[in-house]
Formats: C-alpha cells, structure tokens, sequence
C-alpha cells in the first residue's frame, strides 16, 4: 500500500482565535482545464496534474491543535 507523501496542515490555538485557515488559497494558482495560449501539451498536462493535487489536498482539510 502506498503511504501518502501529504502533510496536514495545523491550525494553532493563535489561529483558532482569529479564524485563519492554515492552508494555502488554492483559487489564486489555478488557471483552470483548457490549455493557456501558447502553452505545450507537455506543461498543459503536468499543470493539470499539479492543480489536481493541490485542489485534492486542499479539500482533505486540517487538523485543529487542542
């Protein structure tokens, strides 16, 4: 069985108090699934890659510290 490589992210008792979600804002890096002009089938399908990842991992969500 293959261990996931992901690393949940923690939200501290600092961040509890002001609200803040620990992740990274995901929508401000994806550019979306059809291939941007002047863009190489070859990095077409590894940003899709990428982004497909980052989106996967971003809705696994966060552990809260107690």
């Amino acid at each position: 069985m293959r261990q996931s490589e992901f690393v949940y992210p923690v939200q501290t008792k600092d961040m509890q108090k002001d609200n803040r979600d620990p992740r990274v804002q995901v929508s401000e890096l994806l550019k979306g699934d059809k291939r941007l002009k002047g863009e190489s089938y070859d990095d077409y399908k590894t940003r899709l890659k990428v982004e497909k990842q980052l989106t996967k991992d971003y809705l696994r969500g966060y552990i809260i510290e107690n």
